[in-house]
């Protein structure tokens, strides 16, 4: 029991993981925010064009409106950031922020007057970035992680067109067009995060 509770623990002290299981817990923190007091959560939504609603581009991301909501994207958080992770630390540090700050960014333009929750525009991002790695680095751990990711979680494409379910559509549309911008920015122009004066 020990070792296990050990293990376990590691995931969260120890790099490379903890990149995605604080991640995860700030997630189920925010599904249980939602459950227990929606008003609260409603408050670190992203609304787009209202000063209110800027916070949401910070803290949307974790919140989730129910359990289903979270299981929905819980494990695709965890399998594509463990596919992107696998390229380096500062890859993954920088890819996440860029879509996640980019995505937040035109969704709050952009996006339609809603409440915008969950981790599915970052999701959409880390999807693009991984198939666009095949092109700008045909490798072949890229290549089959794409191949993978289209096998596994081609459908998600139909997430970006326009729907009356209530889902943010427009979020998973501008997480996918960062993924791909932010894999342009970094293979095309090499562009960094924190490379000025470098």
């Amino acid at each position: 029991m020990n070792d296990i509770l050990y293990s376990l623990a590691q995931l969260f002290r120890r790099p490379p993981w903890f990149y995605l299981s604080w991640p995860a817990v700030a997630m189920l923190a925010g599904t249980l925010l939602a459950i227990l007091s929606p008003k609260s959560a409603a408050r670190l939504a992203l609304v787009p064009r209202q000063a209110s609603g800027w916070i949401g581009v910070f803290t949307a991301p974790f919140i989730h409106i129910n359990l289903a909501h979270f299981a929905a994207n819980l494990p695709p958080f965890l399998v594509l950031g463990t596919l992107l992770l696998r390229r380096g630390e500062a890859e993954f540090a920088e890819t996440v922020l860029t879509i996640a700050m980019g995505q937040g960014i035109l969704l709050w333009l952009l996006g339609r007057k809603a409440a915008h929750v969950g981790m599915s525009g970052v999701i959409f991002g880390f999807f693009g970035y991984l198939l666009a790695l095949a092109w700008y680095t045909p490798t072949t751990p890229d290549l089959l992680a794409a191949a993978a990711v289209l096998l596994f979680y081609g459908g998600m494409l139909w997430g970006v067109a326009p729907t009356r379910d209530g889902s943010s559509w427009e979020g998973h549309l501008f997480g996918l067009v960062m993924g791909l911008v932010t894999a342009w920015l970094r293979f095309s122009l090499g562009f960094r995060l924190g490379a000025a004066g470098a």
